[in-house]
């Protein structure tokens, strides 16, 4: 497996395309599954597992092990303290199964930078009929690109505002450019706490 992602690496390095060939590799070898958790049919693996999983697949492209830690990092989050909406988590591990499925979280925005230093997302959940409505803009997004699932963080515009994760869909209507970043007006949302 690391060979054969090592080998696609110069040209993905070279184009800038999304390393989806090599995604689909690690999860034949069963890689992207590993954090999902023993109640979800999954096998459980816990950090030091994880670890050799990503120090496997990034002796092959490290940019792969990158976009696949973001997803075992959110299915092992799952295992331990389950927050997304059972229906939806239930549907993303039976996907993520049968193919890769990828999540990452969006969570960088211009004006606040990185939410480790403190401070309230300006990216703003309005609730509707259908759900909530997002919009805002990310700084960045690791694997945009080819990601299953957004988890952007935003606040509400409640009269008592709250934070949280909203759960939007890949291919939802948002842009997404290197240069403007990725702006969210995507329709209706799932929402996590």
């Amino acid at each position: 497996m690391t060979a054969r992602i090592a080998e696609l690496a110069p040209g993905y390095d070279q184009s800038g395309a999304f390393p989806a060939d090599s995604l689909r590799i690690a999860h034949e070898a069963g890689l992207l599954t590993a954090t999902i958790g023993e109640s979800y049919g999954g096998r459980g693996a816990r950090v030091e597992e994880s670890a050799r999983i990503l120090h496997r697949i990034g002796q092959g492209d490290p940019s792969v092990a990158l976009i696949a830690a973001m997803t075992l990092n959110t299915h092992a989050r799952q295992a331990a303290q389950p927050h997304w909406p059972e229906e939806l988590y239930a549907r993303v591990v039976k996907e993520s199964f049968e193919r890769p499925v990828l999540v990452n979280h969006a969570r960088v925005e211009p004006e606040l930078g990185s939410p480790a230093r403190g401070g309230l997302p300006s990216t703003l959940a309005r609730r509707t009929p259908d759900g909530w409505s997002l919009s805002g803009t990310k700084r960045f997004v690791t694997g945009a690109e080819g990601l299953d699932w957004f988890l952007v963080w935003a606040t509400t515009d409640e009269p008592e505002p709250r934070v949280g994760t909203f759960l939007v869909p890949g291919g939802s209507p948002a842009s997404t450019s290197p240069a403007a970043g990725t702006s969210w007006d995507c329709g209706p949302a799932a929402v996590t706490t």
